[in-house]
């Protein structure tokens, strides 16, 4: 069968499946635009608490009363929480999306695991490309159908440029810096994600046109260039947690200076490791805190590179919704991984650098900087939509309690995009993009997996509705 013609069936999906409800039938749930959940504990993601045995009114996609005794007319559909624990649904700040497949295998999966925000970082096409590949254009098409409820995926919250990243010693020229910020930002990307062969001097020239011009820097910092030099430029939001163990040993300085790579050798893992000095990142994020760069340490990430000679993490059940093209290339990361460290020695060096990874991070958060939750999705191993459950389970490990976890997923990542006043926690005013989970995720984090229902963007889907979003994508891709 045509695999195209099998995906259509995804787009059905937007059509509940079955929980228990009162006052309406069964079929007119889809038909209904105001739902009164009761018997639910909400999640509190300000104060970290819980409000026990509430109501909560939603009507037209958005919170309309919280309280213990609310009155509902009778075109309300009655839904039972049974005690269960509603909170935001997550939002993923560092997303991989831009596929031709992602509207029919991407989009669901996010949904299904209760993520329904991402900050693509990776949106415009650098380039002319082949045929059927999504660039801006697209991504901006796929936001706006999602926002007006054609598409079922979770809101696009921010776009991103293509990864600014001349050749190495290309001069680069002010004029040349200056003018790619424009276009970015006459063409709507809402920021600039930088990589690591950028000068230090593009960077500056690079941040201080996106300030001018009101849009964000994120990325990867310059190999040349440390946190705090690239903060004090103007770095919004500084990615993956392996720049701290750049900067915070005794050999930092001729590391970035001679390195070519943002893929160290072992030899260098090491040190870095053996080498760490806590009162260098300390002052680093002081600088981070006063300049208010966020972080998103992406600990998956490392995670994979860590556990590449585990079998049971390569076989993850997850591979069956993701299809054959990109599993090969996971296989082939993980495998290249693998030939440069295979040796004991070498293994717990890469082990040991995303262990101290970790630690840096809750160091980071002790000291009050901002962390948001964000996976690579898309990168090797970092599942669609519930590698935010395994991020989630990352920020535990490095020190953070479960409640600012979540703030890092729901409430922290609209307060960094100035869009809390619509979203980020379960507040009468703000959209109702909401997750039900069984058990209270506040007292162990891995709880936030249980997933029983998702209200999303005027739409509910129960536990059974969200399997079959799964089922379906995981249908097509053994068809291919």
């Amino acid at each position: 069968m045509n695999v195209l013609r099998v995906l259509l069936v995804i787009t059905c999906l937007c059509v509940p499946g079955t929980w228990p409800t009162e006052s309406l039938a069964q079929s007119d749930i889809s038909a209904s635009q105001s739902w009164l959940v009761h018997s639910v504990n909400v999640v509190d993601v300000r104060a970290g608490s819980l409000l026990e045995n509430q109501q909560v009114l939603i009507r037209d996609g958005r919170i309309i009363s919280i309280g213990d005794d609310i009155a509902d007319t009778p075109d309300t559909l009655r839904i039972d929480g049974q005690q269960g624990y509603l909170l935001p649904g997550l939002w993923d700040m560092h997303a991989h999306v831009r596929h031709p497949l992602a509207a029919e295998l991407i989009f669901p999966q996010f949904i299904a695991n209760g993520v329904t925000g991402i900050r693509e970082m990776n949106s415009e096409c650098d380039g002319p490309q082949a045929e059927g590949i999504p660039c801006l254009e697209q991504m901006q098409q796929w936001q706006q159908q999602i926002a007006s409820g054609e598409l079922t995926g979770p809101r696009l919250v921010a776009l991103s440029s293509f990864q600014v990243n001349p050749p190495w010693d290309y001069d680069v020229t002010e004029e040349q810096i200056r003018g790619l910020v424009a276009e970015m930002h006459r063409r709507g990307v809402d920021l600039i994600k930088t990589y690591f062969r950028l000068s230090p001097q593009a960077f500056l020239w690079l941040a201080d046109e996106a300030q001018r011009l009101n849009i964000d820097v994120a990325g990867h910092l310059p190999m040349q260039m440390t946190a705090t030099e690239a903060s004090a430029a103007g770095l919004n939001s500084l990615e993956h947690a392996r720049d701290f163990l750049f900067d915070c040993f005794p050999g930092s300085a001729e590391f970035r200076s001679t390195a070519r790579t943002q893929n160290p050798p072992v030899e260098w893992l090491q040190q870095m490791v053996a080498g760490y000095d806590s009162a260098r990142c300390a002052e680093s994020f002081e600088v981070l805190k006063t300049n208010d760069t966020w972080y998103v340490p992406t600990h998956v990430t490392r995670r994979m590179e860590a556990m590449a000679d585990d079998r049971g993490f390569r076989n993850d059940p997850r591979r069956r919704y993701i299809w054959p093209e990109v599993l090969a290339e996971w296989d082939a990361d993980a495998d290249a991984t693998l030939s440069g460290t295979s040796a004991p020695a070498d293994r717990a060096a890469v082990v040991a650098f995303y262990r101290k990874g970790l630690e840096i991070t809750g160091q980071a958060h002790q000291s009050g900087v901002r962390v948001l939750l964000g996976t690579d999705s898309g990168d090797s191993f970092s599942f669609f939509g519930s590698a935010a459950h395994d991020e989630l389970l990352e920020l535990v490990k490095a020190g953070l309690s479960p409640a600012a976890a979540i703030h890092a997923a729901t409430l922290s990542a609209a307060e960094f995009l100035e869009m809390d006043g619509d979203y980020g926690s379960v507040e009468v005013g703000k959209a109702a993009d909401l997750i039900l989970v069984r058990e209270n995720p506040l007292e162990q984090i891995d709880h936030i997996k249980g997933i029983e229902a998702v209200f999303f963007n005027g739409h509910f889907f129960d536990r059974t509705a969200l399997d079959e979003m799964l089922e379906a994508v995981a249908s097509s891709i053994a068809q291919m």
